[in-house]
This record gives C-alpha cells, structure tokens and sequence, in this order.
C-alpha cells in the first residue's frame, strides 16, 4: 500500500524510478532505430517515419504514464540528434523534435491520465507533427540558406506528417493496452 501512495505522489513530478527510466532508454532506442526507414529514400522516410514516431511516442506516454515522459523523451534525442548532422540538413536541425515534444507535452499534461486520452494525443500529435516540420523546414531554409520551393517544402515535409503521425498514434494508442498487460 505504501508503494502505491508513493507512485500517485510522484507521478506529476520530474522524477522516474530505474524501472521508467530502462523504458525510456527503450523507447528512445526505438526512435533512433526508427530514424533508418528514411535509408530507404525520401518517399519511403516521408510515409513510415511520421507512423514509426507516432506509435511509439504514444505507446511510451501510455505504458510509462507519468508526467514528463515525452519531454524527456525528446529532449535526449535531441541531445543525441546534436551530435551528428541531419542526413537532410544541418545540426540545428535537431532542435524541430523539442520544439515538437514541448508541444505534445502539454497536450498530453492537459487530461487527467497521462497520454490516455485518444482525442487529446491525436490533436498533440498533429500539433507536434505541424510544428517540428515547420520548424525543420524554417532551419533548413533560413538558417542554413537551403533553397527549398515552397510546394515542396509543404507537400513533402509538413503535409504528409499531418497524416502519418495521427495513423501512428492509432495504432500505438491500440497496441499500448496489450503491452501494457504484458509488462
């Protein structure tokens, strides 16, 4: 009983046991794998990596269930993602996947169960989606002088994700209560 009491108490703050921070680091694990599909050319990073992201940053905000999971999250991966240049731009490039997770963050914060709410994480995730691509298309553009045409800016870096990300939070949304049975 002791145990539980202590969960509920910390589970609104910034602090995660041995056990939420493995899955974590699995989680992040994943992300970076996930990262390999855009090897398989842009076409085929542009439709799987927005699904890839989707189900697993939705199955980690539902499995851990804990506030601060995504943030922390994402501000690893960005940490990761500095150290090595984009395949598609720059080092500053990294920064579209914090501004995003500081979005999903808050959308997922807003609901009363952490990531439990199907509404909430899709509108999040196409929040998150919309901003780190503009974000990741205005670094390319204005930072680094990349000249992108604005058609192709749109067309293959911010509108296919408004699709691809809410289909991953779908299927992520639905896996997360057979693994979470599982762990």
């Amino acid at each position: 009983m002791k145990t539980k009491n202590y969960e509920q108490n910390n589970k609104n703050k910034f602090y995660f046991s041995n056990k939420e921070i493995a899955l974590i680091s699995t989680f992040l694990v994943m992300l970076l794998i996930g990262e390999c599909v855009w090897f398989a050319g842009p076409i085929i990073g542009i439709v799987f990596h927005g699904i890839v992201w989707g189900i697993i940053l939705t199955i980690a905000a539902i499995i851990i269930n804990k506030k601060y999971t995504i943030l922390a999250l994402g501000v690893a991966y960005t940490l990761i993602d500095f150290t090595s240049a984009s395949m598609y731009g720059g080092t500053l490039s990294a920064l579209n996947t914090l501004v995003g997770v500081l979005i999903l963050e808050y959308f997922l914060q807003i609901t009363k169960d952490y990531g439990s709410n199907l509404k909430m994480d899709l509108l999040g995730i196409i929040l998150f989606a919309l901003v780190s691509r503009s974000v990741y298309v205005f670094i390319m553009t204005c930072v680094y002088g990349m000249n992108i045409p604005f058609y192709l800016a749109i067309f293959s870096f911010i509108l296919p994700h408004l699709f691809t990300f809410p289909i991953g939070t779908l299927i992520g949304y639905k896996m997360s209560n057979r693994i979470k049975n599982v762990i």
